[in-house]
């Protein structure tokens, strides 16, 4: 596989407005809404994929937790690491990225301002879904390590 050796820099919210004025031309406000709407809306699809996948782990842990956290201490402390974490991924993700707001509720002085706000808050929601994936990934590894002394147990 060949490195290009281009190096890509991280933009803050200003530079970022930059980069799409270059793209899309300096006063084309639309196509700005339009590509800003689109990650809105990627946040939103992914958010709800893990929400589902933290619903189904909620239902297996009320159909089997109580049997695997019976077996023994360390299912029991596994088990109650993998419902609390992801419960907590659910909180995040329902107080962040799957909140309603709507991109024309709200403006400031000019486009320019507007826009870089709503670079700051598609950021603060990216964030968050970050920590979300996080919790839910320590919430997984609860449930796989519960199973685990489980199996152990019960070997």
């Amino acid at each position: 596989m060949m490195k290009s050796g281009l190096k890509m820099q991280k933009l803050c919210p200003a530079e970022e407005f930059q980069f799409y004025q270059e793209i899309h031309g300096d006063k084309d406000y639309e196509k700005v809404f339009s590509a800003l709407k689109e990650s809105f809306n990627v946040l939103q699809v992914r958010s709800q994929v893990l929400l589902s996948l933290i619903t189904i782990c909620l239902t297996i842990t009320g159909f089997s937790g109580h049997r695997i956290a019976s077996t023994g201490l360390l299912p029991r402390i596994f088990v109650s690491i993998g419902v609390s974490s992801v419960l907590i991924s659910a909180l995040i993700l329902i107080c962040g990225p799957l909140q309603v707001r709507w991109m024309t509720q709200f403006r400031a002085k000019n486009l320019e301002a507007t826009v870089l706000e709503l670079i700051r808050r598609r950021n603060l929601r990216t964030r968050k879904y970050h920590w979300a994936i996080f919790a839910l990934i320590i919430g997984l590894t609860g449930y796989v390590l519960s199973l685990v002394g489980f199996l152990l147990y019960h070997a």
